[in-house]
């Protein structure tokens, strides 16, 4: 249900001024690769029937994390980690369905010195997260996007130089976070992010010989990779 647009207001002037937002787009990186069956027998087969990942040789601030801006000059090296993923597949017979998972994307917006983190707990793919980034650098007023899922809902509007967003549960009544942040700001942030994102999901299908980054892939992908 989309917000009522004469209520917005309502929350704006109760919204916590942030000076700047940083963003960020990370691909997720996986300590075990599990080739057992989707339902296991008892729970001990999802360690059982594992096998480690060598992670990628880049230097990283979060270990479970490559963010864009450290994939830049080691696609190779990332690249080199999802090669092994799909090798590993290709041994075990298994289905794209089965290792999607692995190539999912995460999105930051944060401050760390207001203690600021803007979730997006469903965003998997490229293309749901530059969904948000387009709507949220349309330089209009008002309503720009609204989003919700599972016990999460995301608004954003543009009210003048600011943009004021608000996340919270769409079947409660409190917001978890309500905030408004310098617009131009934000927008050359998330152009900058936009850019970097595009470089290193292009050089890592090119790598792979499919895109599956991008957008939610229903069929098999051709995966170009050779034996290791």
């Amino acid at each position: 249900m989309t917000p009522d647009p004469s209520a917005a207001t309502t929350w704006f002037a109760t919204a916590r001024p942030v000076d700047r937002l940083e963003a960020e787009i990370c691909f997720l990186i996986q300590p075990r690769f599990y080739f057992g069956p989707d339902r296991p027998a008892v729970p001990a087969d999802l360690q059982r029937l594992t096998v480690p990942l060598s992670p990628p040789d880049v230097p990283r601030a979060v270990p479970s994390k490559v963010r864009t801006s450290e994939a830049v000059g080691h696609e190779a090296q990332l690249l080199a980690y999802y090669e092994q993923i799909v090798r590993l597949a290709r041994e075990h017979r298994l289905p794209f369905n089965a290792i999607r998972h692995c190539f999912w994307l995460r999105f930051w917006l944060w401050n760390e010195a207001q203690d600021i983190r803007v979730s997006f707990p469903w965003y998997d793919s490229f293309s749901e997260i530059d969904r948000f980034m387009t709507a949220v650098s349309d330089g209009r007023s008002g309503l720009l996007d609204h989003d919700l899922d599972q016990g999460w809902e995301m608004e954003v509007h543009g009210d003048g130089d600011r943009l004021f967003i608000r996340e919270g549960d769409p079947d409660g009544d409190e917001a978890h976070l309500a905030i408004s942040v310098p617009r131009d700001a934000l927008v050359q942030v998330l152009t900058a992010l936009r850019a970097r994102a595009v470089q290193v999901i292009g050089r890592l299908s090119d790598g792979l010989g499919a895109d599956v980054w991008t957008s939610y892939v229903k069929g098999e992908p051709a995966f170009r990779v050779s034996p290791g």
